[in-house]
C-alpha cells in the first residue's frame, strides 16, 4: 500500500540535533520540508493527509477528512501531570467551527445506533478546562458501538494514561482506519470505521508500540492487540515518525512495557 505523507517529528532538545528546512527550534526533522498544511503543537510536528485540513486546538492537533467527516489522525502529548488531572467532564458535544468545510453535526449521530466516540479521550485532558472541552468537538469523534467505546477502547485509553504516569511523557497518534465503502450515518454521511488504531511513543525509553483494534465489543487482552508500528502504517497508509529507526517500528517487545 502506498503510504500517504503523515510526518510526525518529536522535538527533543536534549538530543542536540541540528534541523533543516530553515526552522529555528531543535527537533528531529521529517524527510522533506513541511508546507502550509503542517503544524506543530507541544513539540509534535505533523503534515496533513493529502489536502485535508490541519486543525490545531489547545492540546491536540488533527487532520480532518471531509470525505469521511472525521479525522484521519489526532496527535498530542500526554505528561504525568496532565494524566493526573482531576477536572470533571464537560460533555459539551458540538460542531467544530474551525473546520472550514464544516465538521459532522450532532444530528448525524442522533438515533444512529452509535455513540460519539472520542479519539483524544476526555480523560486525558482533565488538567485544563479548555482542553477538556475541546475533546467534545465533533472533529474529535468517530461513530463507535457503545460496547466498544465503553469497553476495549476505554481500556486502552486508560492504559495510555497509566503509561504517561509511569514513563513521564508519551506521544500519542490515534484515529480510525478509513477506507472506501464504509457504512455511513446521518445526512453528512459520517463513515463508520471497522477498525481503530493508536501509536504510542515514549521518548525517554525510545520505545514505540502500535494497536489495531477491531470495532467490536471485544474482551481481548491489550497485549494481544499490540502490533509493530509498521503494521499500523500498512493498515492505514500513514507514515508515523519517519525519522525514528526502522528497528523501533518493525517490531514490538511487549515485555518492555508496564502492563
Amino acid at each position: 500500500m502506498k503510504r500517504k505523507l503523515l510526518y510526525i517529528a518529536i522535538a527533543l532538545g536534549i538530543m542536540g540535533l541540528n534541523q533543516s528546512c530553515g526552522q529555528s527550534s531543535v527537533s528531529i526533522q521529517p524527510l522533506e520540508c513541511a508546507s502550509d498544511n503542517a503544524s506543530e503543537v507541544n513539540g509534535v510536528r505533523m503534515v496533513a493527509v493529502g489536502n485535508n485540513q490541519i486543525v490545531k486546538h489547545k492540546a491536540f492537533t488533527l487532520s480532518y477528512n471531509e470525505e469521511h467527516e472525521q479525522p484521519d489522525w489526532v496527535a498530542y502529548m500526554l505528561t504525568r501531570e496532565m494524566a493526573n488531572g482531576q477536572l470533571p467532564r464537560t460533555d459539551d458535544f458540538r460542531e467544530d467551527e474551525d473546520v472550514v468545510t464544516q465538521s459532522a453535526q450532532l444530528e448525524d449521530y442522533r438515533r444512529s445506533g452509535y455513540t460519539r466516540g472520542h479519539l483524544v479521550p476526555a480523560g486525558d485532558m482533565k488538567w485544563d478546562k479548555e482542553a477538556m472541552s475541546e475533546t467534545f468537538l465533533l472533529s474529535n469523534m468517530s461513530p463507535q458501538d457503545a460496547d466498544f467505546n465503553d469497553g476495549i477502547w476505554n481500556k486502552l485509553e486508560g492504559r495510555v494514561r497509566k503509561w504517561a504516569r509511569y514513563y513521564g511523557t508519551v506521544y500519542v497518534v490515534t484515529g480510525p482506519v478509513l477506507e472506501e465503502g464504509l457504512p455511513t450515518i446521518g445526512n453528512n454521511e459520517v463513515s463508520v470505521p471497522q477498525c481503530f488504531y493508536k501509536v504510542i511513543y515514549v521518548p525517554d525509553r525510545q520505545m514505540m508500540i502500535g494497536f489495531l483494534v477491531d470495532h467490536r465489543g471485544a474482551k481481548d487482552r491489550l497485549q494481544d492487540l499490540a502490533v509493530p508500528v509498521d503494521s499500523v502504517e500498512d493498515c492505514t497508509g500513514l507514515d508515523f515518525f519517519p525519522t525514528m529507526g526502522e528497528e523501533m517500528e518493525s517490531s514490538v517487545d511487549i515485555t518492555r512495557w508496564k502492563w
